[in-house]
């Protein structure tokens, strides 16, 4: 059924979609398309899209078995809430490509970054630590706070692309993208391997926060490069957003 879907999905884009009407890479020398690869911007957005969508994708792998673990959930509530996790994470991103348009994407990933920080430390907590005891029910609200801020985050990032990148969306755009996907190959190996050296549980939220942190903390000091005339000359420099509000 679902290959007969995909052949009649392909002719209906074949016969109905129109045609291209732009061709950016026409003309130019493929030295001139890589180009954007040298730049460390290009994978600081890289990074970026890690922490809203190969972290995302990390977690619904790994967020059923660590009901079960933790809570002792049985498969069908820990998939639920999995689920419920799984859906602003992924069905906010219009919200995120309308408030980057509206603020500027800047602003918004300055706040999604920041929300998931704060949403990650009490996550990263061990049980009993400062007598902290997250139930299920706080501890559900606290990932739904991380995938609400991963919905809009996948939007304001990519919202850098064009700004940035006009005549090289798809280039800048794939490398962004290929980025977060192997983000969420790599990430739950790395739960699991600090999962099994720590004992803890909780050590796929401590991945988790230092990318955020990370990633913030890049995202700060190149903001701040830009309104510091004294390191106009260091190579990653944030150009002014053109976007209203940014």
């Amino acid at each position: 059924m679902y290959s007969a879907l995909l052949v009649v999905t392909a002719a209906l884009v074949w016969w109905l979609a129109p045609e291209q009407d732009r061709m950016p890479g026409v003309g130019r020398p493929m030295a001139e398309l890589v180009r954007p690869l040298r730049e460390l911007r290009v994978w600081r957005f890289g990074l970026y899209y890690v922490v809203v969508f190969g972290a995302y994708v990390a977690l619904s792998l790994t967020l059923p078995v660590y009901y079960k673990t933790v809570y002792g959930l049985e498969l069908k509530n820990a998939a639920f809430l999995t689920a419920l996790f799984i859906f602003p994470a992924s069905l906010l991103r219009p919200v995120g490509g309308y408030l980057s348009d509206r603020f500027g994407a800047r602003p918004v990933t300055y706040a999604v970054f920041a929300v998931m920080l704060l949403a990650c430390i009490p996550l990263c907590a061990p049980a009993g630590t400062l007598g902290i005891r997250l139930a299920v029910v706080p501890f559900f609200l606290l990932v739904e706070v991380v995938g609400i801020a991963m919905g809009i985050g996948k939007a304001s990032v990519y919202k850098y692309v064009p700004e940035y990148y006009p005549k090289d969306v798809g280039l800048v755009g794939g490398l962004v993208g290929t980025l977060g996907a192997l983000g969420g190959f790599f990430l739950p190996l790395a739960f699991g391997y600090l999962e099994a050296m720590s004992g803890k549980p909780q050590a796929c939220f401590w991945v988790l926060l230092t990318l955020i942190a990370g990633s913030l903390g890049w995202l700060h000091l190149a903001v701040s490069a830009q309104r510091d005339p004294q390191r106009l000359r260091e190579p990653e420099i944030e150009s002014p957003m053109p976007v209203s509000g940014s």
